[in-house]
């Protein structure tokens, strides 16, 4: 495969051949690719870019599922017809069950309750549909409770010939039961390592998204905002769907830095670095799913070469892990600093110039979270310059587009921030959910 990247290994391969339980045809792909192949011999940052990609073929049927639904069912979901829409999503998702899918359903308010527990489908449909029809909202928020009944519906089948997830749906805040954002973070995380991972749904502009965004990472799954209940059942659908197109489980980026190299960021992912390894969650990956992860590396002084990350793609649904593919890059020094920047990608600069800018917009997100509007959008205004200063900037073709666009998008969230009249609320969930979609290619 031709790059301009340094040392690169492009690891493709049929999984099944190591004893991973992916169908025949399925194959994943890790690449590594830097913006330039130098660097001067005083160092400095670099960025590399690891394109991740699943593909498969065709399948005739798809693996069961262990799914377990968190409804919440506080008194707000009766406003707007929350509920009404929420238990038409419920019977969309029902008619797409199989009889050997195991499905559980909690609702919670300030009491949580099993509405039905973990167990096959089989031929129960319509008797899971009369438990819908009782739901019926009532009191206030237990968010966390729901969440942890679910994790334990969940964890009563839990095995590799399942996908197994739970699904979180709320429109309010977590004000009854465990509410610390870190505690309820920390309990997704421990469940994803068990290969359970969790989506949630935010729905209205009441909900916190901050803690739904982090459960959602934290657990390895998706999250969505949904200011309208009306397109729930799209959403639920859309979740299930790629429930029968997941291809490994838990997945983790293992990378052992070069002598001297600092990881500084893995922009838009929680990671863990210890000395020179690093470690970055993926969640689960689906068929046809490309994904980049863009790591700022920070390179210490040298001359000749230096081999820069190394690194494994691996799928932990049990103690020992699956190893999917591997990764090398390097780089070299050079005295002649125009020399290093003729060796520019303009194309993979201008990417990582992007993913900086969406990282600068998490930034104007916490501006948003102190109640500095103003603030916010200095710093949304200050990303679009900074992509404007980039080398890619003036580059012609699919570069120069790159930043342009971005830039454009940047001016379109400075202006919902303007024109919102909801303090903010709707401008953020809205910016938050398209940066977070724009960083996870989902």
């Amino acid at each position: 495969m031709k790059t301009a990247a340094g040392t690169l290994l492009t690891l493709l391969f049929a999984a099944q051949s190591l004893g991973f339980s992916l169908p025949p045809g399925d194959r994943i792909a890790v690449t590594g690719h830097l913006t330039c192949p130098a660097v001067s011999t005083a160092g400095g940052k670099v960025y590399l870019r690891l394109a991740i990609a699943a593909h498969h073929h065709q399948r005739s049927t798809r693996k069961p599922v262990n799914l377990c639904v968190v409804l919440d069912r506080s008194g707000s979901m009766s406003d707007e017809s929350k509920m009404t829409y929420a238990k038409a999503a419920l019977y969309t998702l029902i008619d797409q069950l199989h009889q050997e899918d195991i499905f559980s359903l909690v609702i919670y308010d300030d009491v949580v309750e099993v509405l039905r527990s973990a167990s096959r489908v089989g031929r129960d449909k319509d008797g899971i549909r009369a438990l819908v029809d009782e739901i019926s909202p009532r009191g206030w928020t237990n968010l966390g409770g729901g969440m942890v009944e679910g994790f334990h519906q969940v964890e009563k089948n839990t095995g590799r010939e399942y996908i197994n997830r739970v699904i979180l749906l709320s429109d309010g805040l977590a004000n009854q039961g465990i509410t610390d954002p870190q505690r309820l973070q920390n309990i997704a995380r421990k469940q994803r390592d068990h290969a359970i991972s969790l989506s949630t749904i935010g729905v209205g502009l009441e909900y916190n998204e901050n803690l739904m965004v982090g459960l959602s990472e934290n657990g390895g799954g998706n999250y969505y905002f949904l200011e309208s209940s009306r397109n729930l059942a799209s959403v639920l659908r859309r979740e299930f769907d790629r429930l029968g197109d997941v291809v490994a489980q838990n997945v983790t980026i293992e990378i052992e830095l070069g002598r001297g190299v600092r990881l500084l960021d893995a922009i838009g992912y929680e990671h863990s670095i210890n000395k020179q390894t690093a470690s970055i969650p993926m969640g689960d990956l689906y068929g046809e799913d490309v994904r980049d992860i863009t790591l700022e590396l920070d390179v210490p002084p040298g001359s000749g070469s230096l081999a820069l990350a190394n690194g494994k793609l691996v799928s932990r649904t049990s103690s020992e892990g699956v190893t999917l593919g591997s990764f090398q890059n390097g780089i070299r020094y050079e005295a002649n600093t125009a020399s290093v920047e003729r060796q520019r990608d303009m194309t993979e600069q201008a990417r990582a110039d992007v993913v900086v800018s969406t990282r600068d917009v998490h930034k104007a997100m916490e501006s948003l979270d102190r109640g500095d509007r103003e603030e916010a959008t200095r710093a949304l205004s200050g990303a679009g310059q900074a992509l404007m200063s980039s080398p890619a900037a003036a580059a012609p073709g699919p570069a120069g587009d790159a930043i342009r666009e971005q830039v454009q998008r940047l001016r379109g969230y400075s202006d919902s921030l303007r024109s919102d009249d909801k303090g903010g609320r709707r401008a953020k969930k809205a910016i938050q959910y398209d940066n977070y979609q724009q960083q996870k290619q989902k």
